[in-house]
């Protein structure tokens, strides 16, 4: 058993300790900042945000010589013209349903006096009002009176009634009723300037502000900072203009439609549609609420409710499935958990206008995150992309022994590629993470065994899985039902799958129809022998039988066992050097002098570090027959080798290789040197 070495010691322990806790207080001061200091920052926020969605244009603008201050300030002015506009007819529309309000009172009210008596009638609700009534009674018996007291023993003042107070607010004089309005004016007026005064500012200022931020985020790193920041400010600018063209278009819509069907105030509720869609998941119908009660108070029956409902929910749903899609691609980045998450976070920060922004918020600090360093963990903690890749889950899934869910990825996986391209990428990535860990000392035996057991079980129930390939569905029904001239032509056709494809029987050399001509050792431990396994997998799918055994098959007590084996070859796994070249190099020696003559030996050493280089310096080394360095090698070696393609080396006495030439060794296939070493995950 490798010797175990300590997860953490006491020093990194306490090191950890006192990051999470300077982390914490970072996190709470920041929050801090961003509550008391509300009345600068937000108005700060809106301005960056609005800086992003008029940059295109004011480039636009820029492209064709108009002078920058010239051209910032007819953006702004274009701009801010607009929201003032929007907000004027909203509050003509606002006034004006008002002063048609208590023309709908009657209906209203005939409306929720046939809602009282249909649940009047309903006998659940009449026993249960019954039920209240009689425990309000209860409540509300008056106490036992107390006795009276003894004729002049009560108080001097018992039987005085109290004297009334009355409060009266004298008339307010002109100068309270304009203060009042200056109350409730100045401050979003005061809000609207200052956010003009930052976005002035910012576009006029935008180079030289961006030349700061690389400064103080990238100055090691002039060339990447500039491109990472120049490429963020691309994409959120291009993010938030879609964005803004979407909902813009969508309450447009929603405002036609009600205009058509005779709702009054169309316009305001298609403001209303538009802004409060910047809410994610939940604003659009809330905007509904209000015109379903005013279409519920003017329609006598049913039919103009419904028919608000119905333009609401397919609008939603045909902007979020169809729409949306083809304009954002992949959508926001973000995960919907991370943007509610982010909704309720503002909203409690900043209130009303924290709801509208948290969205443009959480989309910008994601977009961050995945370009610059120091804010990784916001990409982490928001985006949309798997926290660990397909080797890391595997690994994760099969450390816990969880082969349901693994099993569950994997054929997720499976309807995009081959079986055998997910095992060489992703499967024996998730060994080599295990591998790493068990060298440094991290993974038991135990574990090891349990990881192994796990890959067993994934490949038993992928044994009979078949993706859905609805091509190949519909070639196999055409040659069943003989339609040859549907199989010439390669329009509808799908192209076999790596997996489809059998070695023919009549192609194998003399010894290779044996039930076991194959032999595929795991050399070290479990996780050498869950590869070997994958290997023994696909060579079965391929009409070559296979068989996997342990480590101890080759072990200095058992591997006299291997001499009466009628195997053809035999294929030594490893995950990882351990002892070294020279220590394959003796187990290769040792099976030679076992296996009868003529048996063929491969060496599958699974790197996937990018180490294409080391075929022939390891076939020095070891003096196999073979090497493969991913399981579309040992593949493609084994078949060659089942043809009668790839014959022994010739060797001295000594067990030197001689000059007798080889097969080449087959080329690594480009999508295994994808994969890239990393940290395992702890």
């Amino acid at each position: 058993m490798t010797p175990r070495s300590p997860l953490r010691s006491p020093q990194s322990s306490a090191d950890n300790r006192a990051n999470v806790l300077q982390g914490l207080l970072i996190a709470a001061i920041v929050i801090g900042g961003l509550y008391f200091g509300q009345e600068i920052l937000l108005p700060l926020a809106v301005a960056i945000l609005l800086s992003f969605v008029l940059t295109p244009p004011l480039l636009l603008l820029q492209r064709i010589k108009v002078p920058r201050v010239l051209a910032v300030a007819v953006v702004v002015a274009v701009a801010f013209s607009i929201l003032g506009g929007l907000g004027w007819l909203v509050s003509r529309e606002a006034t004006k349903l008002a002063a048609d309000l208590p023309s709908y009172r009657y209906t209203l009210s005939e409306k929720i006096r046939l809602l009282r008596e249909t649940t009047a009638e309903s006998q659940v609700l009449k026993k249960a009002g019954e039920v209240l009534e009689d425990l309000e009674a209860e409540l509300e018996q008056p106490e036992t009176p107390a006795a009276a007291p003894a004729p002049g023993t009560g108080d001097a003042g018992q039987g005085t009634k109290p004297i009334p107070v009355e409060i009266r607010v004298p008339e307010p004089t002109g100068f309270d009723f304009y203060r009042s309005i200056a109350g409730t004016v100045l401050p979003p007026l005061v809000t609207a300037g200052v956010i003009l005064l930052f976005v002035v500012f910012i576009l006029l200022q935008r180079e030289d502000l961006r030349d700061r931020l690389i400064r103080l985020f990238g100055a090691s790193d002039l060339q990447r900072a500039t491109a990472t920041m120049s490429e963020a400010a691309t994409r959120l600018s291009h993010y938030f203009l879609r964005q803004v063209l979407v909902n813009a278009t969508y309450g447009t819509l929603i405002g036609l439609a009600l205009w058509a069907i005779g709702m009054p105030s169309a316009i305001a509720w298609g403001i209303l549609a538009m802004v409060m869609r910047f809410v994610p998941y939940v604003g659009s119908y809330i905007a509904a609420a209000l015109p379903v009660l005013i279409a519920a108070a003017i329609d006598p029956g049913w039919t103009m409710v419904l028919m608000v409902i119905s333009l609401y929910v397919v609008g939603e749903f045909t902007m979020g499935q169809v729409v949306e899609p083809l304009v954002y691609g992949r959508g926001t980045g973000v995960t919907p958990i991370a943007v509610i998450g982010s909704t309720v976070f503002w909203t409690w920060l900043w209130g009303p206008l924290g709801l509208l922004i948290a969205t443009p918020m959480t989309v910008c600090l994601a977009v961050l995150g995945r370009h610059v360093d120091g804010l990784r963990f916001f990409d982490v903690l928001l985006g949309d992309q798997p926290a660990l890749s397909p080797e890391q889950s595997f690994y994760r899934h099969t450390l816990i022994g969880d082969a349901s869910d693994a099993t569950y990825q994997a054929e997720l996986a499976l309807k995009d590629k081959s079986l055998l391209a997910y095992l060489d990428d992703v499967a024996l990535g998730g060994l080599a993470y295990a591998e790493r860990d068990r060298a440094r000392g991290r993974l038991e035996d135990v574990q090891a065994e349990r990881i192994a057991e796990t890959v067993a079980e994934i490949l038993e129930n992928l044994d009979a899985f078949e993706p859905k390939r609805w091509f190949s569905r519909l070639r196999r029904h055409i040659e069943q039902a003989g339609a040859e001239n549907h199989r010439d032509g390669n329009s509808a056709d799908e192209p076999e799958t790596e997996d489809a494809h059998v070695v023919d029987p009549d192609s194998l050399a003399p010894g290779w129809n044996e039930d076991t001509p194959i032999l595929c050792i795991g050399a070290r431990s479990g996780l050498d022998e869950a590869a070997a396994l994958m290997l023994a997998r696909l060579l079965s799918k391929r009409g070559l039988g296979a068989e996997t055994l342990p480590p101890s098959a080759i072990a200095a007590g058992n591997i006299e066992t291997l001499a009466s084996a009628s195997a053809k070859l035999v294929c030594l796994s490893y995950l990882g050097f351990g002892g070294g070249p020279v220590q394959i190099r003796y187990a290769v020696r040792r099976l030679r002098r076992i296996l009868p003559e003529g048996t063929l030996i491969v060496v599958a050493y699974w790197i996937g570090n990018g180490e294409e280089n080391t075929a022939a310096k390891m076939l020095d080394v070891v003096q196999a027959d073979a090497y493969a360095a991913t399981l579309h090698e040992a593949v493609s070696i084994c078949e060659k080798a089942a043809t009668g393609d790839l014959k022994p080396a010739g060797r001295d006495g000594n067990g030197a290789r001689s000059a007798m030439p080889t097969a080449p060794v087959p080329p690594r296939p480009k999508a295994a040197s994808k994969r890239k070493a990393g940290p395992a995950p702890v």
